[in-house]
């Protein structure tokens, strides 16, 4: 199978492409470099390519290709607040590049990186989620995801291509960018505990969050990539969820600090959410899998991880 990844050197299709290409595939991975973990993906091809750039993208050549694993643009909601028009219509060209890229190449399936932020505030009896609750995005980030979703869905159905958006979680694990403070729950925490026993929360200790571990992610791709029966829209979470105030702490008890841990809640950041958990009954059901590493164990295995990086 040949799949094209597009942010194929972030920190999520890294891991993915290393994946595909350790089971025998053919990787071609499209990047701009400017937020990725690594500047290479050994035994992938690599196309450097701002996929925001129709005549550079219109340039560009594939060989016949099976899949576009589709996660490339913008990835923070703090960072979108900075930008709210760029934010979307630089994530709906580029999105829209791409396609047309795949199309070119023969492509048969798409698979799109969505995120949770598309369903808006959700209310604590509607929790955990289903994929059929109406969203209502509230930050120009999650705005920009949900036409993305509507972009990928009308123009794979015109054109006769299996589709799949994937609303991930909140993702983490090892290989996350601890320097970054603008995207990544746990390894925000954990980078900011690392230096000092005060951790300071932007928004109430008592917002939740269903975290992912990236193994689970990795796996959810690349079923969705071979059971091609699968398509729609579908959560990818643990079906857990922590509490600011839990994870914190579980972060600060793995270092040793509990006992000198200082929490500030701060204000919050303008688009956040307050509580989200997902319901995977609809993923497990169509491609036969559920994530299985829970949220405190793999938190407690992401500080250790991180703690061999400093």
């Amino acid at each position: 199978m040949h799949c094209v990844v597009t942010g194929g050197l972030g920190f999520i299709g890294s891991r993915i492409g290393t994946r595909l290409l350790s089971e025998g595939h053919r990787v071609t991975v499209c990047d701009n470099l400017t937020t990725s973990v690594g500047r290479t993906l050994p035994g992938a091809d690599l196309l450097q390519v701002d996929l925001r750039d129709s005549a550079a993208v219109a340039g560009l050549t594939l060989s016949e290709t099976d899949c576009l694993m589709h996660l490339a643009g913008p990835s923070s909601g703090m960072s979108s607040a900075k930008d709210p028009v760029g934010t979307i219509a630089d994530g709906y060209r580029l999105t829209y590049n791409a396609l047309e890229l795949a199309v070119r190449a023969g492509v048969k399936r798409v698979i799109h990186a969505s995120s949770m932020n598309v369903y808006g505030n959700v209310r604590p009896e509607q929790n955990p989620v289903r994929e059929d609750l109406p969203c209502a995005p509230i930050s120009h980030y999650a705005i920009g995801k949900f036409a993305n979703e509507r972009l990928v869905e009308v123009f794979c159905k015109e054109r006769g291509i299996s589709f799949v958006n994937l609303r991930m979680f909140n993702v983490y694990g090892p290989g996350q960018n601890l320097a970054r403070t603008d995207q990544g729950l746990v390894s925000i925490f954990t980078a900011m505990l690392m230096k000092s026993p005060k951790a300071v929360s932007r928004g109430s200790l008592d917002r939740f969050r269903d975290l992912v571990h990236i193994d689970d992610v990795v796996k959810t791709w690349l079923l969705c990539a071979s059971r091609k029966e699968a398509m729609g829209t579908f959560n990818v979470g643990s079906g857990q969820s922590l509490t600011i105030k839990e994870l914190i702490s579980t972060i600060a008890d793995e270092l040793g600090i509990g006992d000198k841990l200082e929490i500030e809640a701060a204000a919050g950041t303008p688009g956040d959410l307050f509580g989200i958990c997902a319901d995977v009954s609809a993923l497990r059901t169509a491609i036969g899998f559920s994530p299985t590493i829970r949220p405190s164990e793999g938190v407690r295995q992401f500080v250790r991880w991180a703690v061999t990086q400093s």
